[in-house]
């Protein structure tokens, strides 16, 4: 094989390859998750168990310093993978939710707080 056609091949492969991600992302989306922010532990365990909530670091956007935070679940309700997850929780006491995104090929998480 010729140098230069070998040249050709790489350079297509490499240009390539980042396109048949992006793709193949748009192919296999990621599912929407969601976990209730809240100003306390004893909010939090309103709605989940005291082995669910967690205690959150750092500042958010939704105004919670610190904070508590109780599991993750999925957006989509009727999802299948809904059926397994700890859900919204009991009470609907939380002051705000934090989304991102979980699984698919080539999405990444953290897409934001909300209210």
């Amino acid at each position: 094989m010729e140098t230069r056609k070998r040249s050709q091949i790489v350079l297509l492969t490499l240009f390539s390859l980042p396109i048949g991600a992006m793709a193949l992302g748009d192919v296999f989306p990621g599912q929407e998750m969601r976990r209730n922010l809240y100003p306390d532990q004893a909010t939090c365990e309103r709605d989940y168990s005291p082995q669910q909530c967690q205690r959150g670091t750092g500042s958010s956007s939704s105004g919670v310093s610190g904070g508590w935070h109780g599991p993750y679940y999925a957006a989509n309700r009727s999802a299948p993978a809904a059926t397994n997850d700890p859900g919204p929780g009991r009470t609907g006491q939380a002051t705000h939710s934090e989304t991102s995104m979980r699984g698919g090929f080539g999405h990444f998480g953290g897409l934001g707080r909300g209210g």
